[in-house]
């Protein structure tokens, strides 16, 4: 008789698992990461950027990087995030060889050395130390074994802080500002949500902001980037040459779209390669013209949605590793997807960052999908007292 009622808790806690994944997120990731790949094509299909002679490479190159995603997503849901966080400064090591060894081994491209080439393909280290990263500082920011609460201490937020550093001071050598912009903005937002103490973060922004002064007074930054800035300031300052010719071009680009678009591979700007990278960073200039206002706003809703699934499963996951590791995911996504859409509008400086799940690019796709896959493994692993007590009232 045990042994039938172990067994009866066995498959209770079997189909559980399997209705907690969270079928709704990972519909609206494959939606989207699926449509990445015809707006992809349409990018490139008539350009052909790089050099290649196929019009289907670049399509047939991201599908093979989303299947790959697909399957770490799927195959992170077979371990319990728990054991992830007692190893957490594995991930924390791996992320900072990626980075050292993108110094050593990389290859430069404008003016960032941040790819590594395999020969196969290229590898973006900072894409996948940003999960790295997030996983850190959750384990962290979350309950020490010697505590009976979780505590943010100010010891927490020195040692989550340094962690945070390592990481940037790595993307900042490359030198990669708009990446450590990301990894900063995720880190505040972290520190925040764990409940830390508000002066301890007023204190790190004024750092930051301390830091940039002194970047821009001592000539550290590159004029390249100091004219991104100038192009913030100053949308109509270089219509014609560097950023603001790639601003102007995107924002024409958006505009001639209209209400409904001209139409899957129908983009003039696109087609005739006015838009600088249309396929990678400025994805969001081909969507504006081909689908239009109405396009657009179907994208950032679908975004925003992926973005609220992150926290509302971080709001109902059962201890604060998961929530901080699936708000840090959230946190990723939303950051990048407001910088994106916002440089190729002329509301944010432009600093070279990918849209996720739609710009072209493997480290990229990859890195999200394996964020995504944590946030369903805290939604598959958590435990809620309420289902425990209705299993037990099955057994009885």
């Amino acid at each position: 008789m045990r042994g039938k009622n172990l067994d009866t808790l066995n498959d209770y806690s079997k189909d559980k698992k399997i209705l907690r994944f969270d079928f709704l997120l990972f519909f609206l990731v494959i939606a989207i990461s699926s449509f990445g790949l015809l707006i992809i094509y349409s990018a490139t299909r008539e350009t052909m950027p790089g050099g290649v002679s196929d019009p289907a490479y670049y399509l047939k190159r991201q599908a093979i990087y989303l299947m790959v995603g697909v399957f770490l997503c799927i195959a992170i849901q077979f371990i319990n995030y728990r054991a992830i966080k007692r190893y957490w400064w594995l991930f924390f090591a791996a992320g900072i060889f990626l980075l050292l060894s993108v110094l050593i081994f990389g290859f430069e491209v404008n003016g960032c050395k941040s790819w590594i080439d395999l020969k196969f393909t290229t590898l973006q280290p900072s894409e996948f130390s940003k999960i790295f990263m997030v996983i850190s500082i959750a384990a962290i920011m979350s309950k020490w074994r010697s505590e009976k609460v979780c505590q943010v201490t100010f010891k927490k937020v020195a040692i989550s802080l340094v962690i945070a550093l390592s990481f940037m001071a790595f993307v900042l050598l490359e030198p990669d500002y708009g990446t450590a912009l990301i990894y900063f903005c995720v880190y505040i937002g972290m520190l925040f949500l764990s409940g830390a103490n508000f002066l301890y973060i007023l204190l790190i922004l004024g750092a930051a902001v301390g830091g940039v002064i002194f970047a821009l007074n001592s000539g550290l930054i590159k004029q390249y980037q100091l004219d991104r800035i100038l192009v913030f300031l100053k949308p109509d300052a270089q219509p014609t040459e560097g950023s603001g010719y790639s601003l102007y071009q995107s924002k024409l680009a958006i505009g001639s779209g209209g209400l409904t678009g001209k139409g899957l591979f129908l983009g003039k700007q696109t087609n005739l390669n006015y838009v600088p990278e249309h396929h990678t960073d400025f994805i969001f200039s081909v969507i504006g013209e081909e689908l239009g206002f109405l396009g657009a706003i179907i994208i950032i809703i679908i975004l925003g949605v992926i973005v609220w699934r992150c926290f509302y499963i971080a709001s109902n996951s059962s201890d604060n590793f998961a929530m901080l590791l699936s708000s840090g995911v959230g946190l990723i996504i939303l950051t990048q997807m407001t910088i994106n859409i916002g440089m190729t509008i002329g509301i944010m400086p432009i600093i070279g960052i990918p849209l996720p799940f739609l710009s072209s690019g493997g480290s990229s796709l990859i890195s999200i999908m394996i964020g995504i896959g944590l946030v369903e493994n805290v939604s598959v692993w958590r435990e809620v007292r309420k289902e425990h007590e209705i299993a037990y009232q099955d057994l009885k």
